[in-house]
């Protein structure tokens, strides 16, 4: 697996702010070099070794960098440092 590419302080706040919300949202993320589309709400977040992760209400683990899409939008463009 690839290092883990930290995110900005900004995208992990939009991440925040939506599970606090308890709000269904929309992710695509990469898996083995396959588009995951899921819609669902975020439990909680975990970092583990350095390595930032979501889970989700559906059991999935998302590693943060590994987002393309949060509700529709690409996650480069939220990505500001």
């Amino acid at each position: 697996m690839n290092g883990y590419v930290r995110i900005s302080n900004e995208l992990y706040h939009e991440f925040e702010m939506a599970a606090k919300r308890k709000q269904e949202c929309e992710l695509t993320f990469v898996d083995n070099k396959d588009e995951i589309n899921i819609k669902t709400k975020i439990k909680k977040f975990d970092n583990i070794d350095g390595t930032e992760y979501m889970d989700t209400e559906d059991g999935n683990r998302i590693r943060l960098d590994r987002i393309v899409l949060f509700n529709g939008e690409e996650t480069k463009e939220m990505n500001h440092y």
